[in-house]
């Protein structure tokens, strides 16, 4: 009697263990935004839309875990990252009002990154884009999150010393000659295989000119960066999607 008392219990522990196990499985969504600086009129990044993307809200969304990544475009390839972490929690294992604080906290710290990034200085001689972008992309592709998105809010309208696209042939060679764009983009920055991560390019264009420029290297981006695996949407901001 005592030994089957002690085969329920033993299978009744390992039946829990493995509930908890199960059940403390959250998934992380990581969050990575670009911001261009180098014009003024660009649009800007918005908490209320950027918050929803990591599905605290949804079933038992307050244990997901949470990364947010911000980085402004500038006039160079390289920019410095501000960080933002919140780990996937055990529902079993932890205290639901603790959780309900540290979702305000996370919130909390992304609104202050986004609100000081509005104090940094906006308008460049120049802009380098796609190795900026392709610098986070390929973080990301190094990433253990279980959902990943990037959020590019510019014109891409790349304009360095070597290669820009207020130079007319190099703007219409992205339609006529794809092929050739592509070998060049190649040549600036590898990029790793890109399945499993979702790219909205965010922009809109205050003209005629700036709407026909953006609509022809958006296109691009969606063409290149759809070949290398990324799911592409192209708005004017998040909620247009």
């Amino acid at each position: 009697m005592k030994t089957i008392i002690l085969i329920i219990i033993v299978i009744a522990i390992a039946g829990m263990i493995v509930m908890v196990q199960h059940s403390g499985s959250h998934p992380t969504t990581e969050v990575s935004v670009m911001r261009d600086i180098t014009e003024a009129h660009l649009s800007q990044p918005v908490l209320t839309d950027i918050m929803p993307l990591f599905n605290f809200d949804h079933d038992n969304g307050k244990w997901n875990g949470g990364a947010f990544d911000f980085t402004n475009i500038t006039n160079v390839s390289f920019n410095l990252s501000t960080v933002v972490e919140l780990p996937s929690a055990n529902e079993w294992l932890s205290n639901e009002y603790s959780r309900t604080i540290e979702l305000r906290q996370f919130q909390y710290k992304i609104s202050k990154v986004l609100e000081d990034s509005k104090m940094d200085s906006v308008g460049k001689g120049n802009s380098s884009i796609f190795v900026p972008i392709a610098n986070q992309l390929n973080r990301l592709f190094y990433s253990n999150s279980n959902k990943k998105e990037l959020l590019v809010y510019s014109d891409l309208m790349e304009n360095d010393p070597h290669f820009s696209f207020y130079d007319q042939n190099n703007l219409n060679q992205l339609t006529s000659n794809y092929e050739r764009s592509k070998r060049e983009f190649d040549k600036m920055m590898y990029l790793h295989d890109l399945s499993g991560i979702e790219i909205h390019l965010l922009y809109e264009p205050p003209d005629v000119v700036s709407d026909e420029r953006y609509r022809t290297v958006s296109a691009f981006y969606k063409k290149y960066l759809e070949s290398k695996g990324a799911k592409v949407t192209i708005s004017a901001n998040l909620t247009s999607n």
